[in-house]
């Protein structure tokens, strides 16, 4: 190969990755594109938690780049991972991650799935809530000791925030103790609950 064939095979690559950033969301670059394996791509989206549609983000990516998508492919992998997805102890993984389930397995093996996601999502939003009244009692703690050190103390404006702070450290016991009958219920099940 020339110099000149080198540079043009290279300014020829280098505009197809242009096109494909200026796209902004593509989720496939055309390198991507050139090798890509549907089959393996769609097992990847089923595995993922991905909805049937993304196979159409995935091919308006490649089109624009010059590459056809293998859709038939592309769904026999999809319909093989979604036997991987859509069991019990995935659908508890997928809850405790906070992932939103967009109704993707099959009505047949759907409700293990969802037996086991809503009892992920369930802690996940129980540690949140936790989390967050933990973060609001650390703040009353600190304005409290701000409103102490004062030079002139508002008495009022400390016994309000002592108030305030009582009634979300209540909370914050309430919802521990709930976050922990829910990691015993799923330990209970066998699922491995990470502190």
């Amino acid at each position: 190969m020339t110099k000149t064939n080198t540079f043009k095979a290279t300014g020829a690559a280098a505009l197809l990755l242009a096109l494909g950033g200026l796209s902004g969301c593509a989720t496939m670059s055309p390198d991507e594109c050139m090798v890509a394996d549907w089959y393996s791509l769609g097992m990847a989206d089923a595995r993922a938690g991905r909805s049937p549609a993304h196979l159409a983000d995935r091919a308006s990516a490649c089109r624009e780049a010059g590459y056809p998508a293998d859709s038939e492919a592309w769904h026999a992998g999809f319909n093989e991972g979604l036997y991987w997805f859509c069991t019990l102890d995935q659908g508890f993984r997928f809850g405790l991650e906070g992932q939103r389930y967009l109704r993707t397995c099959p009505g047949d093996i759907e409700p293990d799935f969802l037996e086991g996601y809503q009892l992920g999502q369930s802690l996940h939003q129980a540690r949140a809530r936790v989390s967050s009244l933990q973060r609001d009692l650390d703040e009353l703690s600190r304005e409290l000791r701000r409103l102490e050190r004062a030079e002139v103390p508002d008495r009022e404006a400390i016994a309000d925030t002592r108030e305030q702070r009582e009634r979300v450290r209540d909370r914050l016991r309430a919802e521990e103790l709930e976050l922990t009958h829910l990691r015993g219920v799923a330990q209970g099940r066998g699922f491995v609950v990470p502190r």
